[in-house]
Parts: structure tokens; sequence; C-alpha cells
């Protein structure tokens, strides 16, 4: 994906940790060990700069409204009620694109950018295929899938630039990030266990309160992954 100027990491000792651990990952210094590491502390920096000026709670509250209006109304009449029954009979990318288009319009951020990556291949994770595989997930498992595509889209923006700027380093790249989204998914799907919120509005105050919470606790198992990774295999 690359880094977006916009989107550097600050230069304060939290990223400077992170970077140095994501090098020495790079490098193979420290091993397995070292890609709990570089996860650790791109997690602990980037709750203390980015993660709560983020839209992902705003997003995800929306998709999750709709996934439950599915849920509860039947695919027509959710699709119906928030105009987008132009998109029942699409398929795969034609599909993909109109919903990232609804839930994350806005495309002038790396943030927004990074949302819609995110929700793209949170669609393809959970199988959307057509809209009537809606029905077949639940809120719950979206955003839990949604949070694991997030943490791996920022870890990617924040240090692809500096992978790639070293040739005997990008050639491991694919390797390299393929490791890095197992050990994120792996750690929160272990860690993290959500409570069905029955009949919660994602968008009002309290239902982006819940949201922000699994956020942070997500990120929160990810930045104690430091000497664990090894214990995921």
């Amino acid at each position: 994906m690359g880094t977006s100027k916009g989107y550097i990491p600050p230069k304060n000792e939290q990223w400077k940790r992170a970077k140095g651990a994501v090098t020495r990952m790079a490098k193979g210094t420290n091993g397995n060990t070292g890609v709990g590491k570089a996860i650790s502390k791109y997690a602990d920096a980037y709750m203390s700069t980015h993660l709560g000026k983020s839209n992902v709670a705003v997003v995800a509250g929306n998709v999750m409204n709709f996934i439950n209006s599915v849920q509860r109304n039947g695919i027509i009449s959710a699709a119906e009620n928030i105009g987008i029954d132009t998109l029942l009979n699409k398929t795969g990318q034609e599909l993909y694109k109109g919903l990232i288009d609804y839930f994350a319009r806005d495309i002038n951020t790396t943030d927004m950018q990074i949302i819609r990556k995110s929700l793209s291949d949170t669609l393809k994770r959970l199988e959307i295929n057509q809209f009537k595989d809606l029905e077949e997930i639940d809120s719950e498992e979206f955003l839990l899938e949604f949070i694991i595509q997030f943490a791996i889209q920022n870890f990617e923006t924040c240090f692809s630039e500096k992978i790639f700027s070293n040739q005997s380093l990008s050639d491991n790249y694919d390797r390299l990030m393929s490791q890095v989204s197992s050990a994120i998914e792996n750690r929160i799907v272990a860690d993290v266990q959500l409570e069905k919120k029955l009949d919660l509005d994602y968008a009002s105050p309290e239902g982006q309160k819940y949201i922000s919470s699994v956020c942070r606790e997500c990120y929160d198992k990810l930045k104690k992954m430091e000497g664990q990774y090894e214990d995921l295999d």
C-alpha cells in the first residue's frame, strides 16, 4: 500500500521503538519472536497517536446496524431503507464497491483509505459474494474481522515504505506481511470474545463507545504480544 505523506508515523519515542522493531523483524534478527515484538511496538505506538482519532468505529457502527437490519427485516427491506437496493443483484467486486462507497465514501484521508481497504478485505474474508450472503453473518462476527483487517492494513501502511526502501528486505515483503497478518489475526481471535449486544444502536454514543472499547481491547492484546508469538504455533 505504501506510506502516505499524511500518515508517516510521528517521531516520538514509541514510534521510534516500533520502527526499530520492524527493521529487526524484517532482517530476521529475532526469528518468530521478532514478529510479535514488531506488532507489540506498533500497537503501542498506534494507540498513543492514531486510534482515538480514527473513523473506524463510525464506519463499523453503520455497517453493524445495517447487518442487524438485514437480520430483522430481510435483505430487500434493509437495502431499500438506506437506498442501496440497486446493489441487490450485484456480485463480487461490484457489490464490494457499492457497499464501500456507501459506508466509507470519503477517500480524502489515509485513515479512510485504510478503512475502505479493510472493509473490502472483510467482505471477502466473510465470503460476502452476493447480497443475500449478508444474512449469514452477525454484527459481532463482522466487527472482529473488520478490526483484524484494519490492524493489518494500518501496520502495512505505516511500515511498507520502510521495508521497500531496502532491496534485500523488500524481496521478503510478502512473506513478512503474511507472518504479520497471521499473528495479528491469531492473537485477536484467541484473546477477544464479544458479547452479543441486542437492540444496540451502534451509531449512537453508547454504540460508538462499545465499538471503540472493542478496538482498544484488540490493540491492547496486540500490545502484549511481545515474546508470545511462538505460543500461537
